[in-house]
């Protein structure tokens, strides 16, 4: 069975296996990143990229929805343990906010393939970066 997506961007036609490994891929992500968010994004990303075929901007805004509500439901089980650092917590909170707010500023004015581009280089200079100290 095939669904056919339509966006902005043009069609896209999606099988059933297809949006069974994306939705699976968006899940085990946002599993991970309630457990270490390092990276989350760019998981998300290539994930929504499998069953999603719309302009970076929006796959962006969608990724920023799921990342908040990864992140609430994480936070909310940090709460319930009593062991948060308040203060360190605080500081946090604003800094995320912040950038949350800048970047979602600087995405729309960003050249969607320039941006992409950008995404892969860090992402690959990070896991190069991270190979070569661990290994």
């Amino acid at each position: 069975m095939k669904k056919l997506l339509i966006s902005k961007t043009g069609l896209k036609t999606i099988t059933l296996r297809q949006n069974l490994l994306g939705s699976g891929a968006v899940f085990l992500a946002t599993c991970y990143g309630g457990y270490f968010g390092a990276g989350l994004g760019v998981l998300l990303l290539a994930a929504l990229g499998m069953i999603a075929n719309d302009s970076l901007v929006r796959l962006n805004a969608l990724k920023q929805t799921l990342s908040l509500a990864c992140n609430v439901a994480a936070a909310l089980f940090f709460v319930f343990s009593q062991r948060v650092n308040w203060g360190v917590a605080g500081v946090m909170a604003v800094a995320a906010l912040l950038g949350g707010v800048i970047g979602g500023k600087l995405a729309g004015k960003v050249n969607s393939q320039v941006m992409r581009w950008i995404v892969v280089a860090i992402g690959l200079s990070v896991a190069v970066y991270y190979f070569v100290t661990l290994y």
